[in-house]
């Protein structure tokens, strides 16, 4: 280590960062400059202290350890087994702050205590040589660093439109990839819907925990509030510290759609959150804003197309399936060789109602009608009012045999239902079963069948229903 030390001292042409910080036995350099009083900004640096540049400002009020070193200009060495909070966004394990002079300090941060080796003299004199060699953010760098946030937010924007779930999901993921965070959830509180990214399973089982949390921290924070040592300002469980949150960033949407988005960093991989991740914490959430509203909205237009089809096949008076939904069900029947039954009947004695009573009064008989033979069926199976006094019902995957104990049992159902005022329930049905896929065609024969049976009745009970007559079947 002390070779490398002297060789980057005694290098004929000035030593890079890099070589700098290996003389140092660091695995991270950080050069800082003076902006104002109280506020430094990182302008180069080795192993994170390079893409970390121009996107790290630090206060030195909220930084003690810092604060301690530029107050008594003096090195301020600190080793500890676990990741712990040095500054701003930077987790270390081994680190040494070194003021170079009023304007400029450095940091070197080592994974072991490699770097403590180093006299202060040591460690003075190759921040001395870094600050030197480093003046200000190059361009480019800041270029790129403005591209990573339009292409984040240009990501986002092409996420094919979804529903208004999908959406959320989409902005949580794009969020916490963009930011590096092991740990990300977007809360909607009006409607108590929460999207997360989750890879570790950290939030398992917990749905109900994480809405009631982030109800309570929406509602305390100023937003957006950005935390670099959860230990600091814990947020309850499941995001507290002891659960693994090292450092968290709260954003907000206030309009159109309400929303609270939450990214952290775990103990898996500890650092906290630099100006260019705030940066594009906050774009990502004013992009996501009108993205959401557009999600809602289309799931409105669904909920409509979808009610109005609904409402498109309904026969409104009895709460079956109309005259449309059925032919689209025959029409949706496979030709697999499975057998299909369809039982076709009619409410006898309608007109009859309809002439002593009152429509009201059929329009009772037709809805008890519906009922029993809803009682009958399966779920699964449709049950169609086709037209005035007629219904049928589609039954798949059904031979002759078991449409023929549903007509048995529709039929006792309605010799056994009390009469609707001083009308019997009566009805003539029909059943036909296929193996070719021609529904149609079966609903033709159960309807032949039920006619038939209708001209059966009359011929031996040729009493209209209504007048006093017996219930019939």
């Amino acid at each position: 280590m002390f070779s490398e030390y002297e060789a980057a001292l005694q290098t004929s042409s000035a030593p890079t960062l890099d070589e700098i910080a290996a003389a140092a036995g660091a695995a991270d350099l950080f050069l800082f400059r003076r902006i104002d009083a109280d506020h430094f900004a990182h302008i180069g640096g080795a192993g994170r202290g390079t893409g970390w540049a121009g996107i790290v400002e630090i206060g030195v009020p909220e930084e003690p350890l810092v604060a301690e070193a530029l107050r008594t200009n003096t090195i301020e060495r600190r080793h500890q087994p676990e990741p712990w909070h040095v500054f701003g966004p930077y987790f270390g394990t081994a680190v040494a702050i070194v003021p170079v002079d009023a304007d400029i300090f450095a940091v070197f941060g080592s994974r072991d205590e490699s770097l403590l080796r180093l006299s202060d003299a040591e460690l003075r004199e190759l921040a001395a040589v870094a600050s030197e060699s480093t003046f200000e953010v190059a361009p480019a760098k800041r270029l790129a660093d403005e591209l990573e946030v339009v292409n984040a937010v240009r990501d986002l924007l092409r996420t094919p439109g979804g529903t208004f779930d999908e959406t959320l999901q989409n902005v949580v993921d794009q969020a916490a990839a963009s930011l590096s965070c092991e740990l990300g959830v977007l809360f909607v509180p009006g409607t108590q819907r929460v999207a997360s990214f989750d890879p570790a399973g950290l939030l398992a089982d917990q749905a109900a925990t994480v809405a009631s949390t982030l109800s309570a921290v929406a509602g305390r924070e100023s937003l957006p509030t950005c935390i670099q040592d959860a230990a600091t300002n814990d947020l309850p469980s499941p995001f507290s510290a002891a659960d693994g949150v090292v450092s968290y960033y709260l954003l907000g949407i206030d309009e159109p759609v309400a929303a609270v988005l939450l990214l952290a960093h775990t103990s898996a991989a500890p650092r906290g959150f630099t100006k260019l991740c705030q940066s594009l914490g906050e774009r990502l959430i004013e992009a996501a804003g009108p993205m959401l509203l557009t999600a809602l909205t289309r799931d409105g237009l669904r909920d409509d197309l979808e009610r109005a089809a609904g409402e498109a096949r309904h026969d409104a008076l009895t709460g079956l399936a109309n005259r449309l939904a059925w032919t689209e069900a025959l029409a949706a029947v496979a030709a697999d060789g499975h057998p299909v039954s369809v039982i076709q009947f009619d409410c006898r004695g309608l007109k009859q109602a309809n002439d002593t009573y009152g429509h009201h009064v059929g329009d009772r008989l037709l809805r008890t009608i519906g009922d029993i033979a809803l009682s009958c069926v399966r779920d699964g199976d449709l049950v169609a009012r086709v037209g005035g006094d007629e219904f049928a019902i589609l039954l798949t995957d059904t031979d002759e045999t078991v449409a023929a104990s549903i007509v048995a049992r529709i039929e006792q159902a309605v010799a056994t239902e009390p009469p609707v005022e001083t009308i019997p329930l009566a009805i003539a049905i029909g059943s036909a079963t296929t193996r070719d896929g021609d529904a149609a065609a079966a609903h033709r024969d159960a309807d032949a069948r039920m006619l038939a049976r209708k001209s059966s009745l009359q011929a031996t009970d040729p009493t209209p229903v209504g007048t006093g007559s017996p219930g019939r079947v």
